[in-house]
């Protein structure tokens, strides 16, 4: 109370009087009371903001889970078209198989559909093979295995191809292995 009479003197440069003082007080509760507002306030939206955010965080670790799920779940089964494709080559092997062809010829083209049905399933899955022959060997696409002296063909060029290598959509599935071609003058 004497704090608040000096101040109301100062400011008014007169002695304050009661009725001044209940004024000032009634002032003081009124602006106390207001904070308090504000402070329930801030309160209520600090709790909601809390709540949200372990909300989201409840989120965050449910989609996460979900999302390793799903990840292990193609990994197990994001193969089932292209293993459906291969069951249809597979049975017609089998029936090849079971199949009492009269000639060595007609058991010949029967395999021929079937490499050719097989090669289709291949490409509609986006694996291809590399065409190397003729062409200047590249390590990326190709490991040379052998060298033969070749005096039609450029060195470094790929004469055969001994096992053919695959690309599945642009990358590298497996590398082809070749022979490639050398000249004369690399023997001296």
């Amino acid at each position: 109370m004497q704090e608040e009479e000096r101040l109301s003197e100062e400011t008014l440069g007169e002695k304050p009087t009661e009725e001044k003082v209940l004024e000032r007080l009634e002032e003081e509760e009124k602006r106390l009371k207001e904070l308090e507002e504000k402070l329930t306030k801030l309160e209520n939206i600090a709790r909601v903001a809390n709540q949200r955010l372990v909300e989201l965080q409840r989120e965050y670790e449910l989609l996460k889970e979900r999302y390793r799920r799903d990840i292990e779940e193609f990994r197990r089964y994001g193969h089932d078209r292209f293993a459906l494709d291969v069951l249809e080559v597979l049975d017609n092997l089998e029936r090849a198989l079971e199949s009492k062809a009269e000639s060595v010829q007609a058991l010949r083209e029967g395999i021929e559909l079937i490499y050719r049905q097989f090669l289709s399933v291949l490409e509609k899955h986006g694996i291809r093979a590399i065409e190397l022959e003729g062409k200047e060997f590249d390590p990326n696409l190709a490991e040379a295995v052998d060298r033969e002296l070749s005096l039609d063909h450029p060195p470094n060029t790929v004469l055969r191809t001994l096992r053919k290598g695959y690309y599945l959509h642009d990358r590298v599935l497996r590398p082809a292995r070749v022979v490639v071609s050398y000249s004369e003058e690399e023997i001296t």
